[in-house]
């Protein structure tokens, strides 16, 4: 079934940039297993096949996208990845989940996160490391389960998922959510690359998950 929609809404770049693999496949090393639903990316960013996007992205399609099974792909990315629902912030999330969220939203998907814990849903969230910000101590400390702090930055991808940021002035982090907490958040240091560390190379495998 095609949907066709013109574009009328003009997007921030910053809020669609997407993960790089190295980056992603750190995030899931640390997980210590695979994702199952990222829930907040576009067919040409998405970094597990099963994946929310946004309305926003939804208006500004010109091409088709075309109903499969549960969910719908589109003509010009790969057919493999598959979007399952619009509007994380709306809909409900799967255990084992991945978020990069939007910069601009990110408050909303954090809260969004804690909530979805609550019901008994794991995930990983990728988020600006600003731990003397307001948002930061409300919303962070004390409610996600672990705070994996990297020896330096992460670059992001273009809205292409090719194209890669130069230049990226701020730090990242990896934020643990899971219902079993001790109310204290601990930050746990780690080396960038500790996907290849492990002998671990999830690039291709995780592609394949439908």
């Amino acid at each position: 079934m095609p949907i066709l929609v013109h574009s009328t809404t003009k997007v921030q770049d910053k809020n669609r940039w997407a993960t790089t693999w190295d980056c992603f496949e750190d995030g899931v090393a640390l997980y210590g297993k695979p994702f199952q639903l990222d829930v907040a990316a576009e067919p040409a960013t998405a970094k597990v096949n099963r994946f929310y996007t946004s309305i926003d992205w939804l208006e500004q399609r010109s091409g088709n996208l075309h109903q499969q099974g549960t969910g719908f792909t589109a003509d010009d990315f790969n057919p493999q990845a598959k979007i399952v629902g619009f509007d994380a912030l709306r809909l409900p999330w799967e255990n084992d989940w991945w978020c990069n969220p939007p910069f601009d939203l990110k408050q909303l998907f954090i809260r969004k996160a804690f909530q979805e814990v609550q019901n008994g849903n794991s995930g990983l969230m990728l988020l600006p490391y600003e731990p003397a910000t307001g948002w930061w101590r409300e919303l962070v400390d004390g409610k996600a389960t672990a705070i994996y702090e990297p020896d330096g930055r992460y670059n992001f991808l273009d809205i292409d998922g090719v194209t890669q940021k130069r230049g990226v002035n701020f730090p990242s982090a990896f934020v643990l959510w899971t219902p079993h907490h001790m109310h204290y958040t601990p930050k746990i240091p780690f080396t960038r690359g500790v996907s290849g560390e492990l002998g671990v190379n999830f690039r291709t495998r995780l592609r394949e998950v439908a």
